[in-house]
């Protein structure tokens, strides 16, 4: 080959040019981190924290004010806060890494060899090649010889058709080649590029995914339910004679207690969790929620080159077949005349690997031009001039391509018996042809097989997928029999549908849809072709995954439910997707598919927790006060929520099983479990209040328990308020605690296994521990005198023998709970096998199935309607505020202004009675005299005040010359 006419900048100019234009990167507007710790700040859910401490320390309760509480509470928002925003950020900060290493890189002359380079180190003037499925990286100018460029321009213009760009024209940094390969010189970097000022003003989008939906109606639900059962406290509190300030702090002390405010923190800590676990896998997560929908994941649709194999293809000489008169050698040499050496496919490498590697081999021929592969065609080929002078074309490519260009029908049955016999063992075959009429007829030159191998762990990672019941679909472009071999070696089922078959059907078709889903893969597969695929599977309800690698894989990966951008891919199919995985292979994938069902547990355990605590406190407090009669003090209140918060936030780090099959959110199942657990918790400690108040039950004689009443020295068989209080407070505290232990194992709490949960985390074990403890010590020792927000409701320790007894208690209706939880939990996972069971083999579950879910849809699509709603009149409020702070006041309302201000003036006798007449000279000052200048405005300014001359001609002495100054100025400005 010949050398280039041109060597590209050298390392000392790109160095200058660099210092004088800077990095090839636009940076997108992006928030500025105070902004997003302020965000959290505004949220519903911390102003209403807020509101809860201010009303506490600013509403007197029996003239006492709550400044404990005010603490607490504004100890547990900075926590809320900076323990949510902390995670989001080490999360960040670790895919910003892992995206840096798997920087996107160009390949550039410098210093008279190509090389790769960073996108972002290029300057202008570097000389750089673009080939079908590259982002161009940088305003560039077409140069040199070639057949041109097909160049999608979308996602810059919105013209969906590609333009044909040749040697002299512009291209647009951003676009996509989709076909084509030339070289272009750089002349625009970062912002100076056409649209680089543009894209600088915009900042990604904050997309919210299918999990923080779920979260968002939870929240709102609960948010709902307890404002309604607070309003009831509040009217409670006051008939009773409780006092406005106790009725008001205590209701929304309650409200805080119950609304999931450890949401943000604990979804954070999960998923950022799970993002650190994907980056040690080399995967790059670029949306967090889609870590949470792949536990749902049911079908992978993988593509098999590069993914399932090695894509690395071995050329074995003896199984080339020349035909006549042609030999294996000039089989070989005309293969590699069409062939690129340097910056080639895999393909082209394989066939110069077998002439040695090296160009000078051919230097006898005279190679004019080469048109490289391109998806559309699928062959290359080059204009060569012979050692004997004779010019010729030169074409290699996909056998059924080659084959219907050849007149020869017995070339074309040959070429035929090939393809299927090397099908059959898995090789890949090319087709060699040459014409001496420049194309008009070809000649067969002969034929190459091809070897490209499965890797080494594909078929024990399908295994491994259909294990967790994932299917994995295989979609090649390759030939039928290639795809059934491939998927024969693999493993895999090998009922496999062409592409052709695809587009005779609509996708919508639910026949064809079911034909789709019986299918073990797909063969001939072309880009558009994926979409469909996709298309079909989602009309029969199945979450998909799907992997790409090039341009036109972009459409389906935005189709599919998880997108996958595998190693290698162009910056088009990597801007589409999800997850991007930095190494070859499909086991990646399962490891993400394991994470994210741990994801999903971790996630499902907070939320029945979650759920469960709020109905627990608003229930409980809802009967103890309105029909009980109970006065609690309220920083105990905040002390449970605040402990209840720290020890949900320990389940983001707490050790779960992956489940073997994939998960999907079924609110009933929550809902059942949360309530569950709730009633049991509020009739325990309601029990529990009853059975220690000395006005109603007073069991402890039958325990034969003496206790203390003040002052010291004297035992009573009963005990004070304040000590009820405390046992109270020991039973919402134990019972919530003891409750995380519950709603992580499906089955009894103490059971442990692979197919319910394992121990709990130590990070788990120790905050419930601690809580508990404390609890208990709270209700010992608490001193009676010391009541730190005053006011109505006091705690005094108990002793430890009716502690002793309420732990006895607590026990006891924890474990009753706890089998009340498995019995239903037992029945809903029936429910669950039988589902997939049914769906495997598509049937209609049984109606006692189908029973059960349909409160669960209809509470889902209840909540999702009541929370657009909610969303849609927040954003018009904050709209309409927005409108009012932005609207300028109109000529009649400024008019009225000034003139209510003067006459409030000459009321007060500031002005004298000739200086203005509101009701005469009104509408005289719309003709007032022309605005002073800069010069005469400064003069008026800087005498002293009271002896400005009036503008009126009124007397000097006028004291409010300035306002009527400033009338003169709106009259002569408005419009």
């Amino acid at each position: 080959m010949s050398p280039p006419a041109i060597s590209g900048l050298t390392s000392e100019e790109v160095k200058q040019l660099r210092q004088r234009h800077g990095p090839n990167e636009v940076k997108a507007k992006q928030k500025p981190e105070w902004r997003k710790i302020l965000r959290r700040y505004t949220d519903w859910v911390s102003l209403t924290i807020l509101a809860a401490a201010i009303v506490s320390a600013c509403v007197k309760n029996d003239g006492d004010r709550g400044w404990t509480s005010f603490v607490l509470l504004i100890l547990e928002l900075n926590l809320v806060v900076w323990a949510g925003y902390s995670p989001d950020r080490n999360a960040g900060n670790a895919i910003k890494e892992l995206e840096e290493l798997s920087a996107p890189t160009a390949y550039a002359l410098r210093d008279g060899t190509w090389q790769d380079v960073p996108a972002k180190e290029l300057v202008p003037g570097d000389i750089i090649e673009v080939k079908g499925g590259d982002v161009i990286p940088a305003d560039c100018r077409l140069i040199g010889k070639g057949a041109g460029l097909k160049i999608d321009e979308s996602s810059l213009t919105g013209e969906s058709m590609a333009v044909s760009r040749g040697s002299g024209h512009q291209i647009l940094s951003g676009a996509v080649v989709a076909s084509g390969e030339m070289q272009a010189e750089v002349t625009s970097i970062g912002a100076e590029t056409f649209f680089g000022k543009t894209i600088a003003l915009l900042g990604a989008p904050e997309e919210k995914g299918h999990l923080f939906k779920v979260l968002n109606q939870i929240s709102i639900t609960l948010a709902i339910l307890a404002f309604l059962l607070v309003i009831g406290i509040f009217v409670a509190a006051i008939v009773r004679g409780k006092g406005v300030g106790y009725a008001f702090i205590i209701s929304f002390v309650v409200y805080v207690a119950v609304v999931p405010i450890g949401i943000p923190v604990v979804t954070g800590t999960v998923l950022a969790v799970g993002a650190r676990e994907m980056a040690k896998e080399k995967a790059i997560v670029s949306r967090l929620s889609a870590l949470e929908e792949m536990s749902g994941m049911e079908i992978l649709a993988s593509d098999k080159t590069g993914t399932l194999t090695l894509n690395k293809l071995t050329l074995d000489p003896e199984d080339i077949v020349a035909w006549e008169p042609y030999n294996i050698d000039e089989v070989l040499s005309h293969a590699c005349l069409s062939a690129k050496w340097e910056n080639n496919d895999a393909i082209d490498q394989a066939v110069t690997t077998a002439i040695g590697g090296n160009p000078e081999s051919l230097s006898q021929f005279q190679i004019h031009s080469v048109v490289p592969f391109n998806p559309v065609d699928k062959k290359t080929s080059a204009s060569v001039t012979g050692p004997d002078g004779s010019s010729f074309v030169t074409c290699k490519g996909a056998p059924q391509i080659i084959a219907a260009l050849l007149k020869d029908h017995a070339a074309q049955k040959a070429a035929q018996e090939y393809i299927d016999q090397r099908a059959s063992r898995g090789l890949r075959s090319i087709c060699v042809a040459d014409s001496h009429d420049e194309g008009q007829t070809w000649v067969l030159v002969g034929l190459i097989s091809l070897l490209d191998p499965p890797r080494e762990d594909s078929a024990a990672t399908i295994k491994r997928a259909q294990e967790l019941g994932v299917e994995v679909k295989m979609v090649t472009g390759d030939q039928l029999a290639i795809a059934v071999e491939t998927c024969r070696r693999l493993g895999m089922g090998t009922d496999i549908m062409e592409g052709k078959e695809l587009m005779s059907h609509a996708s919508e078709d639910l026949s064809f849809a079911k034909k789709v889903n019986n299918q073990d893969g797909f063969a001939g597969v072309y880009p558009e072709h994926k979409h469909k695929i996709v298309s079909a599977l989602q009309a029969k309800g199945r979450l998909i995954g799907m992997t790409g690698d090039g341009v036109n894989d972009a459409p389906a990966l935005k189709k599919a439910n998880v997108d996958i951008a595998v190693a290698g891919a162009t910056g088009a199919a990597k801007g589409a997707a999800d997850i991007i995985l930095t190494e070859e292979g499909i086991s990646t994938i399962i490891t993400a598919i394991v994470n994210s069902r741990k994801i999903f547990r971790r996630l499902e355990t907070y939320v029945i927790y979650r759920v469960a605590c709020s109905l627990f406190i608003i229930l409980f407090f809802f009967f103890a006060i309105v029909i009980l009669d109970l006065e609690m003090p309220t920083w105990t209140v905040v002390v449970l929520s605040l402990f209840n918060d720290l020890s949900a936030m320990a389940l983001g780090l707490d050790q779960v099983h992956s489940s073997n099959m994939p998960e999907i959110w079924n609110m009933l199942k929550i809902t059942t479990v949360a309530i569950v657990i709730a009633v049991g918790g509020t009739g325990a400690v309601i029990i529990l209040l009853i059975i220690a108040s000395p006005t109603l039950v007073n069991g402890w004689p039958a325990f034969n328990t003496t206790l203390p009443r003040p002052p010291a020295d004297q035992l009573a068989p009963e005990l004070t308020d304040g000590a009820v209080v405390a046992i109270v407070f020991l039973g919402l505290m134990g019972l919530l605690q003891l409750s995380l232990l519950l709603t992580r194992n499906p089955s009894f709490w103490w059971y442990f296994s692979k197919k319910t949960a394992p121990r709990p985390s130590i990070f788990l074990v120790v905050p419930i521990a601690a809580f508990c403890l404390a609890g208990t010590f709270v209700a010992v020792y608490w001193p009676r005198d010391l009541q730190p927000d005053g006011g109505r409701g006091v705690i005094d320790g108990a002793t430890w023998a009716p502690v002793g007894l309420t732990w006895a208690y607590i026990f006891v209706w924890w474990n009753f709970t706890d089998v009340m939880k498995w019995a239903v939990w037992k029945v809903f996972l029936k429910q669950e096998a039988i589902k997939e069971h049914c769906k495997m083999d598509d049937t209609q579950p049984p109606a006692w199935c189908r029973a059960m879910d349909a409160p669960g849809i209809w509470v889902s699509r209840t909540a999702d309607c009541v929370s657009n709603a909610l969303e849609e009149a927040w954003r018009s409020f904050v709209s309409s505020l927005r409108q009012t702070a932005r609207r300028k006041p109109t000529r009649t309302e400024l008019q009225a202004n000034i003139s209510r201000r003067l006459s409030k003036r000459e009321l007060d006798g500031s002005l004298p009675p000739d200086a203005f007449d509101n009701n005469n000279s009104l509408p005289a000052l719309s003709r007032a005299p022309a605005r002073p200048t800069t010069a005469e405005a400064f003069q008026l300014e800087s005498q002293p005040k009271g002896t400005r001359p009036s503008r009126l001609g009124q007397p000097k002495n006028l004291a409010n010359a300035p306002a009527c100054l400033l009338w003169q100025r709106v009259c002569q400005t408005w419009p």
